[in-house]
């Protein structure tokens, strides 16, 4: 079975409520490489080619820096049909659940479809973060000042997402994303129809809060 065939297998399941929380699981696969760091290349690097429904191709590049603990991720880089350069995605906005998507589906596929020497992913360069991208869970976080803590948010009550509005916390699970645990919010905001996903521990960062009034 092929790359494609594995990753069009593995998407029928996806509904239009998914395609809407992440386009990527919408577009075809048709390249992945896994890019191994070197001394002089300290980016371990997963490389994703996908046509997206219009037909236009669009790549992505996720680097993991090597930590005591093993691999951890960094940067997510992109860029679409027609331009020479990528750009570093916000993984604070929206492309947080196709990054945490890449992340995850990098773990599975089955073997790359193009060779990695030589490949321009190895060539391309991000500057490593000054702090770590997602601290610990007993450090300090800067939460707003109406942002409660952690541990208050609970399936079915409502939130504030400063981008979206008012929405509805429906489930709250635990995915693996790049080997490690992570603890998510499931909000369905029924004015526009989707649902993200939120990592708890950015609850705060992006300005999530509780809603003073239950509608």
């Amino acid at each position: 079975m092929g790359l494609k065939d594995w990753f069009d297998r593995k998407r029928r399941g996806y509904t239009e409520l998914d395609e809407i929380m992440n386009p990527l699981v919408s577009a075809r696969l048709q390249h992945f490489v896994c890019i191994n760091d070197t001394p002089d290349r300290p980016y371990l690097r997963h490389y994703f080619q996908f046509l997206n429904k219009g037909g236009l191709r669009e790549e992505f590049i996720v680097f993991y820096a090597h930590t005591i603990g093993g691999y951890a991720y960094e940067r997510t880089a992109y860029r679409k049909q027609g331009e020479e350069a990528y750009s570093l995605l916000n993984d604070r906005s929206p492309w947080w659940t196709s990054i945490s998507f890449l992340q995850a589906l990098g773990q599975r596929l089955p073997a790359n479809t193009q060779s990695q020497e030589g490949h321009h992913a190895a060539m391309v360069h991000i500057e490593r973060r000054t702090e770590p991208q997602q601290p610990p869970l007993s450090s300090k976080r800067k939460l707003s000042a109406n942002s409660p803590p952690l541990a208050t948010f609970s399936t079915g009550e409502h939130v504030v997402y400063p981008q979206h509005g008012v929405g509805k916390i429906v489930a709250i699970e635990t995915q693996d994303i790049a080997g490690k645990q992570v603890e998510m919010l499931v909000i369905h905001f029924k004015t526009e129809k989707m649902t993200l996903r939120v990592p708890i521990m950015k609850a705060g960062e992006i300005g999530l809060r509780r809603l003073a009034d239950e509608i």
